[in-house]
């Protein structure tokens, strides 16, 4: 379900945008779509209400993530006006003027699918994002809680280890590719 509809309380609102300031860290040039999903009747019938869909555009189809946008959809156990919803996975496919090129699923090996796949340095990203999100939403209820420990655009991130589930990435901060230099 998208995301804008999904804020019901002020801890989802704040958790929501920790979802696409995490992604805008790893992705700068991406801009957050709280509301990907079309109005129309047809498409309202597939939504799943027990997930929060962010979706990500870049200024033009990015090389190194094969794609010019990003679905992130955040599925929960349960309604998220429910005590007991607990974040279950996490689907992110990439998607150009010719459909969608790649999907990668945190429910398995946590590996990319499809017709162009990112490179390795961008799906390490990808993979880093969702084990933020897992961060963000672990141990959670949604229904009063205050907003706590908001990250802001301008602060670290925290890649500490122990996250769920448990990935190595071997990931250098340094390290440039091209693909990454706006045009």
């Amino acid at each position: 379900m998208n995301a804008a509809e999904q804020a019901h309380t002020p801890d989802l609102a704040c958790k929501i945008a920790q979802v696409a300031l995490i992604f805008r860290h790893e992705f700068p040039d991406a801009k957050a779509d709280l509301s990907p999903w079309l109005r129309d009747p047809a498409t309202q019938q597939n939504v799943d209400p027990d997930s929060i869909d962010v979706g990500f555009n870049f200024p033009g189809r990015k090389p190194d993530c094969q794609c010019r946008s990003i679905l992130v959809q955040i599925r929960f156990s349960d309604t998220l006006l429910t005590f007991n919803a607990q974040i279950i996975g996490i689907e992110i496919s990439g998607h150009d003027h010719v459909g969608q090129q790649w999907r990668l699923s945190t429910v398995g090996d946590w590996t990319c699918a499809g017709k162009n796949s990112p490179t390795p340095y961008a799906q390490d990203r990808l993979k880093r994002f969702c084990q933020m999100v897992f961060n963000v939403f672990q141990d959670s209820t949604f229904v009063s809680s205050p907003c706590d420990g908001v990250a802001t655009e301008n602060d670290d991130m925290d890649y500490s280890p122990g996250l769920q589930p448990n990935i190595d990435l071997d990931l250098d901060p340094d390290r440039w590719e091209p693909c990454d230099w706006k045009e």
